[in-house]
């Protein structure tokens, strides 16, 4: 009889704390110019252009939940659990961010006169992650083999982008549930800001990328970046080819959730694979603002949305010129990092963002070998 082994926890990679950090910059950048901007003025090309970068944030949030996801089922299997304890630990972990969701709406509700019962159920981004993280918890917790993960990580990340999204427009019963549960459906009449069609696609997407992550090694994880690099720019490819294929109103209905799916997946594998070569070589302190802000990235959005919408700023909304808005996200960031920095630094108790949410990074020594950063 042989003695069982438990896996070591994996390395912390740098990157993806830091396109982490990529995604909360361009969320504190819609959010403060959305709320201070004056209505007038939103159909120029430069808001335009703030709205594309900030269409990336809950992608890029999304996905790399979706990718540490494994990492923290190692680290679980590395305490001795077997794996559906270690996928249980995961779904818990979905469920206090969850939780969260509601927490913030009701902290909202508090702050604000204005506020009513029934935006305390307004689906949001973290009721949707934290549902994401469940559902990919518990596939990845079936998920054993490589056909396994094709089959409960890649194929419903597949399905949820292309079948059940452009479904869901067309389903009848869910008009029978009370509006904000139907908002975890499909967005009808503002009755949800996010929805699980497609977005919990890109939490399988990135749970399934995550699972060949955690199997690489120092030595392999160039190659593994290689060919998720090809990966992603054939996406890419097909995405842009795609947008510019004449289809039939029906077609398109069905491809065109999936088209902006593919296209950010593999616009965000291009964009790890490419910060995974800028930053091997380097060393970064914990102050690193890109790092401090992905690994703080709850605790920002919970102040910053409150900073940017609330009574706090009540006189700057709708007030602002874009000009004057984008100062305003300017020293809405540099608060926010000095929060991010105090947020890690922090003695006190344990971190709010479950440890499966903050990636792991490896810090290069000078010898060549990876060391764990503390």
């Amino acid at each position: 009889m042989g003695v069982a082994v438990s896996p070591s926890p994996a390395p912390r990679r740098l990157y993806i704390d830091w396109l982490r950090g990529a995604a909360v910059l361009c969320m504190v950048l819609w959010h403060v110019v959305d709320s201070w901007h004056v209505p007038e003025g939103r159909d120029t090309r430069p808001f335009a252009v703030i709205v594309f970068f900030a269409g990336w944030a809950a992608p890029m949030f999304l996905f790399l939940a979706g990718v540490s996801l494994p990492m923290a089922g190692l680290a679980q299997l590395a305490k001795g659990r077997d794996r559906q304890a270690a996928a249980l630990a995961l779904m818990v972990r979905g469920w206090q961010v969850f939780l969260i969701a509601h927490l913030f709406r009701l902290q909202s509700f508090l702050l604000s006169p204005n506020a009513s019962w029934n935006g305390l159920l307004k689906p949001d981004i973290l009721n949707i992650l934290g549902l994401g993280i469940v559902m990919a918890g518990f596939a990845w917790g079936r998920a054993r083999s490589r056909s396994r993960r094709v089959a409960w990580l890649l194929i419903p990340a597949i399905v949820a982008a292309g079948v059940l999204t452009p479904w869901a427009r067309d389903w009848w019963w869910p008009s029978l549930l009370h509006p904000r549960l139907e908002g975890y459906i499909r967005i009808v009449s503002g009755n949800a800001v996010f929805s699980l069609f497609p977005a919990v696609s890109y939490v399988f997407a990135g749970t399934f990328v995550g699972c060949l992550l955690a199997d690489s090694t120092s030595r392999t994880e160039g190659r593994f970046h290689a060919r998720s690099a090809t990966v992603g720019l054939a996406l890419l490819a097909v995405a842009i080819a795609t947008a510019f294929v004449p289809m039939s109103p029906p077609l398109q209905k069905w491809t065109g959730a999936a088209t902006i799916v593919v296209l950010r997946i593999g616009a965000i594998l291009v964009m790890m694979a490419l910060l995974w070569a800028l930053l091997r070589s380097r060393t970064l302190a914990a102050s690193d603002p890109m790092l401090a802000f992905g690994r703080s990235s709850l605790a920002v959005y919970w102040v910053h949305v409150e900073l940017a919408y609330g009574n706090f700023s009540y006189p700057l909304h709708k007030a602002l010129s874009l000009p004057w808005a984008l100062v305003g996200y300017v020293l809405m960031t540099l608060a926010m990092y000095g929060l991010g920095l105090w947020w890690i630094r922090r003695p006190w108790g344990q971190p709010l963002v479950p440890p499966h949410m903050v990636a792991r990074s490896m810090v290069p020594t000078s010898g060549g070998g990876p060391a764990r950063s503390r």
